[in-house]
């Protein structure tokens, strides 16, 4: 049988741990979720042509990590895509964030530091706006945003 002692210690042991794990669970965040937008610029059937191709709203923080470009269709050719942000409403302020043909590609393009990039920082409520500065023969591509979300 345990003497009284022994349970004390045994007490203060189990609030001196308890303590230290409440300490680490409040400063502790968890590891950022990985996610990707995706965007399909062209039909396939004619050539991409130069202007906006598509926009979208992004719903969470997060900060974009590196983007992707690949033509599937098996046609040869290049095209240069420019992104920009803006918080909606009736006039939103476009602001460029991948520079100017920052994306560009014969058929495959990869960049994972995005140094040319203005700004990689996207917030809840921004669209994004994919904007064609030229192409030529390529009739559609796929492009990925890699996105380390900032939230849960």
């Amino acid at each position: 049988m345990a003497t009284m002692q022994a349970l004390a210690v045994m007490d203060s042991i189990y609030r001196h741990t308890d303590a230290q794990i409440r300490d680490i669970l409040a400063t502790y965040e968890p590891g950022a979720e990985v996610d990707s937008i995706n965007v399909i610029i062209g039909d396939g059937g004619t050539v991409i042509v130069a202007g906006v191709a598509a926009a979208l709203r992004v719903d969470f923080r997060g900060r974009i990590t590196g983007i992707f470009l690949q033509e599937f269709d098996g046609t040869s050719g290049s095209v240069a895509v420019v992104i920009a942000k803006a918080q909606g409403g009736a006039a939103p302020s476009w602001v460029t964030m991948s520079g100017t043909a920052a994306i560009s590609s014969g058929r495959y393009f990869a960049d994972e530091d995005l140094s040319t990039w203005s700004e990689t920082y996207i917030d809840r409520g921004d669209y994004l706006r994919f904007s064609v500065s030229s192409a030529t023969s390529i009739m559609r591509v796929h492009l990925a945003l890699r996105i380390r979300r900032l939230e849960p």
